[in-house]
């Protein structure tokens, strides 16, 4: 498997390196898949017709929003967790002080699920056990598949030895607090997602 990049510029407005141009390279997307492109792939490898595909997808969206809205995490096989998280506003002094009106805003966050090799590193169940990266406009055409084909760099590690790690899974009390919108404050509960977006 292969994941294209592109290289992207920019030039620096601070810093010792002000006034230069510098380069970076970031993940490149051929697109988005619907859910019905989705349920049409998996129609092609089963009895299933695409409408059944969807009923069923559609009901598993149903539940996983609202055992969500009923204080439960999900776990997400082979995906990882999905949860819901407090923005809050600043950290008062006193436990009184501390209840529902910190709560700014509600939101929704993602755990990508992983194991642990034994040198300690993280392979993300997401993730192929090795991908190549190649730049963008350099790939070859998969005649089998469609997809990309390149002999470009691969990266990934060993896929033995380790252990499968993923937190408990629990119902996190409710609080009466209205959700709304904007606000500043900290991140309570983290998303546990790796973010490398480069230079834009």
């Amino acid at each position: 498997m292969s994941k294209s990049y592109k290289v992207s510029k920019k030039t620096m407005n601070m810093g010792p390196k002000k006034g230069k141009t510098v380069y970076s390279v970031r993940p490149y997307s051929y697109g988005t898949l619907t859910t019905k492109d989705i349920a049409n792939q998996i129609a092609m490898e089963s009895t299933a017709t695409p409408a059944d595909v969807m009923a069923v997808l559609d009901r598993y969206t149903y539940y996983v929003k609202e055992n969500l809205k009923k204080g439960y995490d999900i776990e997400l096989f082979g995906f990882g967790k999905l949860y819901l998280r407090f923005l809050t506003g600043k950290a008062v002094e006193t436990e009184k002080e501390a209840n529902a009106k910190l709560v700014k805003s509600i939101l929704p966050a993602f755990r990508p699920s992983y194991y642990l090799l034994k040198n300690g590193s993280r392979v993300y169940n997401l993730i192929p056990d090795s991908i190549e990266l190649v730049k963008y406009g350099e790939e070859k055409k998969d005649k089998t598949t469609g997809g990309e084909t390149t002999g470009g760099e691969t990266t990934g590690g060993e896929t033995t030895g380790g252990e499968t790690t993923g937190g408990e899974t629990t119902g996190g009390e409710t609080t009466g607090g209205e959700t709304t919108g904007g606000g500043s404050g900290t991140e309570a509960g983290g998303t546990g997602s790796d973010n490398g977006d480069g230079l834009e």
